[in-house]
């Protein structure tokens, strides 16, 4: 136990050289090299892309309408809405990608953009 102790302390004292560290960060982490990055709220995310909250709503509707079918006992309501359910989930995650494909696509664009105005 004490050996241990011992070996910990010895290396605590010797510091990040005996590590093989450096007490500079690589060049790549340095703060000044790295952009700040915008944080949008969620009500900002909304407002982008509208359609995920208005999905997200229709699923939650479905599913509790489904449950509340469930619960009376409405075995025809109870499967109509959890197959709404899943359909509304699907048009949620469509609506997702969608977004991040033409997120992807405008920043292409804009990169390819700016290439041409410096003229390379």
């Amino acid at each position: 136990h004490t050996a241990k102790v011992d070996s910990r302390r010895a290396l605590q004292a010797a510091g990040p050289l005996v590590l093989g560290m450096s007490s500079e960060p690589p060049p790549l982490y340095k703060p000044e090299l790295l952009e700040p990055k915008k944080k949008l709220t969620l009500l900002q995310h909304c407002y982008k892309e509208p359609w995920i909250p208005f999905g997200c709503l229709v699923t939650v509707g479905a599913l509790c309408t489904g449950l509340a079918g469930f619960i009376q006992g409405d075995q025809k309501l109870m499967q109509r809405m959890m197959r709404m359910r899943v359909v509304a989930q699907g048009a949620t995650v469509l609506a997702m990608v969608v977004g991040v494909a033409s997120q992807a696509a405008s920043q292409l664009s804009g990169d390819k953009e700016s290439v041409k105005l410096s003229g390379k």
